[in-house]
């Protein structure tokens, strides 16, 4: 049953005038078969890629158009100008090549899309997607292919060659403390990149299968050099997905296979991270239930953080104190199965979330304030596993 630590409060600064706007809102979704993390294949009823306009002064949601060809459009990012959207097609075999895609496509000034490339990411099932500060390069985690691609972009934004990859492998670092890793035996039978996450000139990528978390400094192309630091955690805790504080000092990530939030300390000039906090995802007395965390959001302000529950089917909230650390606030229910998809609202006064199981997407309200949510409304939305904002 979700709790409430705190209590919810009414105010009437909780949407500003400025703030009543319509903007627009991208989602991704599954419509073609895939292999799972547990081996079986999944094939949702998604749209492919939908542009939706969301209102924020009143919290509703409505669907404007879709691209269905986009297959598997599993993450999205935007280019730093705006003109560019990039989605991964996670699949396990594009065009012969035994590894997914990743599209390009461009933006119009009502939103709309239209295709501009594609390329193959020479590895399997690629879950994420992000872009270097400079808007020259694009790096995809491909999570059965255990690897990160890197793609050079052409001056105009198109996607013009792989031109690096990381692979990973099961190694002897690993093991440098002189202590067997035990891994999971279905989830952990090898490397699943599944983060690449770009924060202040580094590329942050997570391995759920290895245990690993490091980070990789980019050089003045934008291309990922040496690495700068790296760090594995608890045997079988499954790093999944990162968040950082604005200042890029506090790194956030989530553990899928232990429902745990690992709170690091990235000492930029030293090139070190340090060891915070390990907390836990779920409220004590549902410590047993069948569940594996998801994705992590942390508000603008750097004072509440979101998490996704995916089979107790609820969000957590946490505050954020001035050290960093975390300490739970809430737990409402999804309002779904599998709260896979998440994000906040231009404005911070919405959280939408999609549940990718039970094929909707929930509106909530957020008070900025306590940054506790509540139901607001329910839609239809097939598979949908990516929400993004086009400020």
């Amino acid at each position: 049953m979700p709790i409430f630590i705190k209590y919810w409060k009414e105010t009437s600064e909780m949407y500003p005038q400025e703030n009543e706007k319509k903007v627009k809102l991208y989602t991704g979704s599954y419509n073609a078969p895939v292999v799972t993390g547990d081996g079986s294949v999944y094939l949702g009823n998604g749209q492919g890629i939908c542009l939706w306009e969301f209102d924020e002064s009143t919290g509703e949601v409505r669907l404007e158009e879709s691209w269905p060809e986009a297959l598997n459009a599993s993450w999205l990012t935007i280019s730093p100008d705006g003109k560019m959207l990039y989605a991964v097609n996670e699949l396990d075999d594009y065009e012969g090549t035994m590894g997914g895609a990743l599209s390009a496509y461009r933006i119009d000034m009502q939103g709309y899309l239209a295709a501009d490339s594609i390329l193959p990411v020479m590895g399997a099932a690629p879950c994420h997607v992000s872009c270097d500060g400079s808007g020259r390069h694009v790096f995809t985690a491909n999570y059965n292919g255990g690897s990160m691609s890197c793609f050079r972009l052409s001056p105009d934004g198109g996607l013009a060659e792989m031109d690096g990859q990381l692979v990973h492998s099961f190694g002897e670092k690993e093991n440098a403390d002189g202590r067997e890793r035990l891994r999971h035996p279905v989830r952990q039978e090898k490397p699943h990149v599944h983060s690449a996450a770009v924060k202040d000139g580094f590329v942050w990528v997570a391995d759920l299968g290895t245990d690993e978390i490091s980070c990789y400094e980019l050089d003045e192309e934008g291309k990922p050099g040496k690495c700068a630091a790296s760090v594995f955690l608890e045997a079988g805790s499954g790093p999944r997905s990162f968040a950082f504080s604005q200042a890029g000092n506090m790194v956030y990530v989530t553990c899928e296979l232990k429902n745990r939030i690992a709170v690091y300390r990235w000492e930029k000039e030293e090139r070190r991270l340090s060891f915070v906090q390990m907390v836990s995802s779920l409220p004590e007395e549902e410590a047993g239930v069948e569940s594996s965390i998801g994705g992590i959001v942390l508000s603008d302000d750097g004072r509440y953080i979101y998490v996704g529950n995916r089979g107790a089917d609820t969000i957590g909230v946490f505050a954020v104190d001035n050290d960093g650390l975390l300490s739970p606030v809430q737990w409402i229910s999804s309002e779904g199965k599998n709260p896979r998809g998440f994000t906040l609202a231009p404005s911070g006064g919405w959280l939408l979330a999609a549940n990718q199981d039970s094929d909707n997407l929930v509106v909530f309200e957020r008070e900025s304030e306590t940054g506790l949510l509540r139901k607001k409304k329910v839609y239809e939305a097939g598979a949908v596993v990516c929400l993004l904002f086009a400020e």
